[in-house]
């Protein structure tokens, strides 16, 4: 079993109703507990069906459903020329607008709930290791500063002293699950771009602490990332820990 076919297996898993010492479930949580990243997956997706059902349960159910519904069987119907037809019910009107309701709340959820630090990190840095985009070239920090402003993004983040000596490229805007990140590019010498991602604290279930910056390689990146006040901050380039810790 690989991890695409252990997805579509849990994916149709339900706590309340399945036995998961099912071998088929079984096989497919032992491979989610070996698994991180479908582990992650995992638990997402658990938590998803744990809200949807909660809001199932919120749908009033009208008190005539069961009536109306053996009323309509061919056996019990008695059709006549002024019969209201069934989707002009008022009970379905009802149920419609809860369901559109549901889905509206899903998606909020679905937008606002906390994520893993460790998925932003290696898209984050996936984004920068080959080629990428760039919204504005400047080389002023105002400029960039100004431009995520009137747009609505990260703006009002710090930069340490080491990183304002250096001369800025320019700043992309980037839409990452729902969130607004602001990516602002570097120039640390010949060939060595630096690339600084900022993010609201709150996106992260375990956001970096404000000790010590966390460093960890993602491919052929070193990362650094770091919390100060309600901002993450993430910086990725290709030298080496040592380097990168020169700009914290």
């Amino acid at each position: 079993m690989d991890r695409h076919e252990a997805q579509e297996i849990l994916a149709c898993y339900r706590r309340e109703l399945d036995d998961a010492a099912d071998p088929r479930f079984a096989e497919a949580f032992e491979l989610a507990r070996q698994d991180p990243a479908l582990g992650r997956w995992l638990e997402d997706q658990t938590a998803l069906d744990a809200a949807l059902r909660e809001q199932f349960r919120r749908i009033p159910v009208p008190a005539n459903l069961r009536d109306t519904i053996l009323a309509r069987h061919p056996v019990n119907r008695r059709a006549t020329a002024r019969s209201t037809a069934w989707w002009r019910q008022p009970w379905l009107h009802a149920a419609v607008a809860g369901l559109a309701a549901l889905a509206v709340v899903a998606g909020i959820w679905l937008a606002n709930r906390p994520v893993a630090f460790d998925a932003y990190r290696r898209e984050m840095a996936g984004l920068v290791s080959g080629e990428y985009e760039i919204d504005l070239k400047t080389n002023h920090f105002d400029e960039i500063r100004d431009f995520l402003a009137t747009r609505g993004w990260p703006s009002d983040y710090a930069l340490t002293p080491a990183i304002q000596g250096l001369e800025a490229e320019g700043v992309s805007v980037l839409h990452w699950r729902g969130r607004k990140v602001s990516l602002i590019c570097l120039e640390a010498g010949e060939d060595e771009d630096l690339f600084l991602f900022v993010v609201d604290r709150s996106v992260f279930r375990d956001a970096p602490g404000l000790e010590s910056p966390q460093f960890v390689t993602v491919g052929r990146m070193t990362t650094a990332a770091w919390s100060a006040g309600d901002k993450v901050y993430f910086l990725a380039g290709h030298a080496d820990e040592q380097s990168l810790r020169r700009y914290l």
